[in-house]
């Protein structure tokens, strides 16, 4: 049986996302939709790829997922379609795919060509991706609905930098807080792998707000005493920031360290 997923900052409250499943319940005979999440902060774009990034591989190849963040029709937005690892995502190009397939092989984009009657839509993730989701199961190649295009728009926060000191003899990674996850955790843009390549086996520094330090890196959780401040790995293979046992909405190391998304992680080195 096809799938269908979808991911949006619509929430739960109105009928925006139950008008998007009965669309496409009525169109097609035998379909799973799946929920990823509708609680997406809206317009931010990080948060979106951060989760959808983590779910969609875990999913069947040919899976389509819609994408409702920042969708609302605009003369210089474009929206695409795209498949990557054999799954097809629809969406707009605002920066949020360049976060998403970060290091991914694009196998197609294409640029989305709006008929006349619905350019006005205020709805197109029914209208237009939901309608396109249901053509796309049912067998039609997406180069159907517009022109192939070779690249996204790129986020510049997609990626960590390195800055020299060369006085110093040192370096400073400088990354971005992606996301916190409802127990507080802050996850970083720096990944296992660009870690190892920076720092190697060099002495590092984490420097975090109010004068709190990391220099090492634990493997789970509970390799430090309940209350310290740790950074690990975490499931997505991201930079991540917790304190032990202190993972709640109202406690998590974000409120007891004073760190909201967006802001900088910095690892001297």
């Amino acid at each position: 049986m096809a799938i269908i997923t979808l991911t949006s900052d619509y929430g739960n409250k109105d009928y925006f996302i139950s008008s998007v499943k009965g669309y496409i319940y009525k169109n097609l005979n035998s379909i799973t939709i799946i929920d990823i999440s509708h609680e997406i902060t809206p317009f931010h774009l990080g948060e979106c790829a951060y989760i959808l990034r983590n779910a969609y591989p875990y999913f069947p190849e040919k899976t389509v997922h819609i994408i409702g963040l920042d969708s609302e029709i605009e003369e210089n937005k474009k929206h695409i379609i795209t498949k990557v690892e054999n799954h097809y995502f629809i969406g707009t190009d605002s920066g949020l795919f360049s976060l998403l397939f970060q290091n991914k092989e694009i196998e197609k984009i294409i640029e989305i060509e709006f008929k006349d009657n619905i350019k006005d839509s205020p709805f197109p993730m029914m209208n237009v991706f939901a309608n396109i989701a249901c053509e796309i199961v049912k067998g039609e190649n997406i180069t159907k609905f517009g022109k192939e295009i070779t690249k996204f728009l790129y986020n510049k926060n997609s990626a960590p930098i390195v800055k020299i000191d060369s006085k110093r003899n040192r370096k400073t990674i400088v990354a971005k807080v992606i996301y916190i996850d409802r127990l507080g955790n802050i996850v970083t843009n720096i990944s296992r792998d660009f870690f190892n390549e920076k720092i190697e086996n060099q002495p590092f520094t984490i420097l975090l707000r109010r004068n709190q330090k990391i220099q090492e890196i634990s493997k789970k959780y509970s390799d430090v005493p309940e209350g310290d401040i740790l950074a690990l790995f975490n499931s997505s293979k991201l930079l991540e920031i917790s304190i032990m046992r202190r993972n709640t909405s109202e406690i998590g190391a974000n409120n007891l360290l004073g760190i909201v998304e967006k802001d900088s992680i910095l690892i001297d080195f």
